[in-house]
């Protein structure tokens, strides 16, 4: 099971015509197993919103009638009303944001009294890569995880911060109850261009840019993955967690 999966199973869809929504949903990934729930034995919602700061919705899901795609700047307030949605659920977004707690209050907002909010994010400072030079690949994940690659925020620790946010959020007048917390590592063994472990990894080529020899070590360590792939030596993996929290 993946992660998007992992992240539908935790937002516990247990009812007919619930109302869930997707903050960050990039692709479709999380909608498209929310919309399989049914299909393990769960309910599949009525509808799922699928929210962004822009359009990149596969198009099958735009023409889903039960998929209502949404763009939205994720640091503003969220396009509904209080209490109209059953189920929110959000997968890497929060070290993007300006301002999580504030984002997380809004998400109290929209969700209706006993509805569930699934938070989920990627500890990326526990990347773990095969390699044949540890010290190196340390030295690689330390710069990626610290690096601000983007115009906007992000935060490689922010996988552990996830219940410190839903704390601070009762400062806010948004009180969570914490249901459950839990993290997993999925084993991946792949580097062709595409998969996860090889978007991690350029991402922590780009983040040496800054060191021209520490960058050409970089390009020598990302040929030496994509041998260890081929050679059926290769593992990565990353610490995913995920807090689920009812709205007080």
């Amino acid at each position: 099971m993946g992660r998007h999966e992992r992240v539908a199973e935790l937002a516990q869809l247990d009812a007919e015509g619930l109302v869930v929504a997707d903050v960050g949903c990039g692709s479709g990934r999380t909608v498209r197993a929310l919309l399989a729930a049914g299909a393990g034995g769960g309910c599949a919602p009525a509808v799922v919103h699928a929210l962004d700061h822009v359009s990149a919705l596969d198009d099958d899901l735009l023409a889903d009638p039960r998929v209502r795609s949404r763009i939205a700047d994720l640091d503003s307030p969220l396009p509904w009303g209080d209490g109209e949605l059953d189920r929110v659920v959000s997968l890497n977004a929060a070290e993007h944001l300006t301002d999580p707690v504030a984002h997380l209050a809004e998400v109290h907002r929209v969700l209706r009294p006993g509805g569930l909010c699934v938070l989920a994010h990627s500890d990326w400072d526990t990347a773990l890569f095969t390699s044949t030079d540890d010290v190196l690949t340390r030295q690689l994940v330390d710069g990626f995880t610290a690096a601000n690659p983007g115009p906007g925020p992000s935060d490689g620790f922010m996988g552990r911060k996830l219940l410190a946010l839903a704390a601070t959020g009762a400062e806010r007048g948004a009180p969570w109850e914490v249901v459950t917390a839990t993290s997993w590592a999925d084993p991946h063994r792949r580097f062709d261009d595409g998969s996860l472990a090889w978007k991690v990894a350029t991402g922590v080529l780009a983040a040496a840019q800054h060191d021209p020899a520490l960058l050409a070590r970089a390009a020598g360590w990302m040929e030496e993955l994509r041998a260890l792939a081929a050679a059926g030596q290769f593992l990565f993996a990353v610490t995913d967690v995920a807090v689920v929290l009812r709205r007080a």
